[in-house]
């Protein structure tokens, strides 16, 4: 394993996005972390918006197209749903990694479906492949190459390493 972004890095880049969320979110949002990979960043994110005086609504949503491999599978699954409605709502959709687009896709799509007035995307990585699916996140934490496979910081190998507090690469 090698390491991507240390502890430090990492943290200043979440200050970082929460002070461009919070210019660009209407004041009453919802936080929408994509469980389960997100939930470490999100609780990150979430206290950096509230020392900016800021304090979204969370409610999480879980999807899942891995199930345990290291490659999506292409299909996503809707595994856990909002529980809040989502109607004229602008919902900043979170996850830990935007690889092959297809769950972002789908979550963004549902959550405008519902009505949502707006539906924005922050990921903590960005990989560097050809997202499937046409989307596009509006705020990134860092870029990551295609051929890595990411952990640390909720990322996880099958269910484990989510705890690290960086970001690294399985080698």
């Amino acid at each position: 394993m090698r390491t991507l972004h240390s502890e430090e890095a990492v943290r200043a880049r979440i200050d970082g996005l929460a002070r461009e969320i919070a210019r660009t979110m209407p004041d009453d949002f919802l936080m929408a972390p994509v469980l389960t990979g997100a939930f470490i960043f999100a609780a990150d994110l979430l206290r950096a918006l509230h020392v900016l005086g800021r304090d979204p609504f969370v409610d999480f949503v879980q999807l899942s197209s891995y199930g345990g491999a290291r490659a999506s599978s292409g299909v996503v699954t809707l595994l856990k749903d909002f529980s809040v409605p989502l109607e004229g709502r602008a919902v900043l959709l979170i996850d830990d990694v935007l690889d092959t687009g297809r769950s972002l896709h789908f979550a963004k799509n549902m959550v405008l479906d519902r009505g949502a007035s707006e539906a924005r995307i922050c990921v903590l990585v960005r990989k560097a492949t050809g997202h499937s699916a046409d989307i596009k996140a509006d705020f990134v934490g860092f870029e990551a190459k295609g051929e890595d496979f990411i952990i640390g910081y909720g990322m996880d190998d099958d269910g484990r390493k989510r705890g690290l507090p960086f970001i690294g690469a399985v080698d």
